[in-house]
């Protein structure tokens, strides 16, 4: 009579209790409406998705954000930033927008965008399998800024130019367009490339420091630091000290000059292996390898045409053109290009 009658009221237990784990799940989402969408801090968006990197990004959307998408000066006194107020002083601007579509391929013979694919993208709906097959370099420039507030400020009030990404001395990220926009950085590159201003004063002949002079001291360790004008600090830490990666300066040649830089901070090349590391597996025609010469050196000079048609990776504004030099003979190719290739 036990077993018989226990064997209903085991199954009904059972039963009760499998009622209860399906409940589970659905009491937790009947009501999304109005919630907060979960963001770590560390996302870029392509094709209007987030990707994490695992470094500290502001995008444009963020309260600290660069917006290359608005029209008006952005440090100017706010009755003079209009595009009507500034559009007279620059009428060489044409356009208020500082960014295009992708829509002309590499312009190096091959085929334009078809109709029906304009078509699908000129309301900028992207997708990401579109940018995976055009994107291809990651162009990297210094500022000659020296810290990405007073490069924005160029950029978007002085010169009608965009990028996407800019790299702060403290590491901060600060995308400024999605990727799927045409940045307007790196001229016969700009409808292949995603760009990135690393805030850097820049390179300078050995003979003529006084550039340098003006923003690096030694402290009273005497270790080298970066003096940042307190006009450009933006959101910087003013009571941080921020020094570059290598205390003295490094000495090398581009396009056959000579030049003198100081390096990039830490957080910098932290913060850079882990962006490129990110956009290379979301954009894998991103190789992680640079321009080399038969020695397997990345090449300090320009590429031609055909050269640059065909190079799909990492590389400097250098190699688009004679007439620039970053990001410099300080630039640590290899720490960059090795530890993306770590992180992936």
């Amino acid at each position: 009579m036990f077993e018989c009658s226990a064997a209903p009221r085991f199954r009904l237990v059972n039963l009760f209790a499998l009622l209860l784990i399906m409940m589970i799940p659905a009491c937790k989402t009947t009501n999304p409406t109005g919630e907060e969408t979960v963001r770590y801090g560390d996302e870029i968006v392509v094709a209007g998705q987030f990707y994490r990197t695992g470094a500290k990004v502001v995008t444009w959307l963020d309260a600290q954000g660069y917006d290359a998408y608005r029209v008006e000066a952005r440090f100017a006194d706010f009755d003079q930033s209009s595009w009507d107020a500034i559009k007279d002083k620059l009428p060489e601007w044409g356009s208020p927008n500082r960014y295009g579509m992708r829509i002309d391929r590499f312009n190096n013979g091959r085929p334009d965008f078809t109709p029906e694919e304009i078509e699908a993208v000129r309301g900028g709906t992207w997708e990401l399998e579109q940018l995976q097959d055009i994107v291809d370099q990651f162009v990297i420039h210094y500022d000659a800024c020296g810290t990405s507030k007073y490069c924005f400020e160029v950029l978007q009030d002085m010169r009608s130019l965009s990028v996407h990404f800019l790299l702060d001395v403290d590491g901060t990220i600060y995308q400024t367009l999605d990727v799927k926009e045409r940045a307007w950085h790196a001229t016969t590159s700009n409808s292949r490339s995603v760009g990135i201003e690393i805030a850097n004063i820049g390179a300078v002949s050995p003979d003529d420091r006084e550039l340098l002079n003006q923003w690096y001291m030694e402290s009273e360790d005497q270790q080298t630091v970066i003096k940042i004008p307190a006009d450009r600090m933006g959101h910087l830490d003013p009571n941080t000290e921020y020094s570059p990666s290598r205390d003295e300066p490094v000495v090398g040649v581009i396009h056959g000059q000579e030049l003198v830089q100081y390096d990039l901070t830490e957080a910098q090349y932290e913060a850079l292996i882990k962006l490129t590391a990110t956009l290379n597996k979301v954009l894998p025609k991103i190789e992680l390898d640079a321009p080399r010469d038969v020695g397997g050196d990345v090449r300090m000079d320009v590429l031609t045409p055909g050269e640059q048609a065909e190079f799909q990776g990492l590389i400097g504004h250098h190699h688009i053109t004679t007439q620039k030099v970053d990001p410099g003979p300080a630039f640590d190719w290899e720490r960059v290009i090795e530890g993306a290739k770590k992180l992936r």
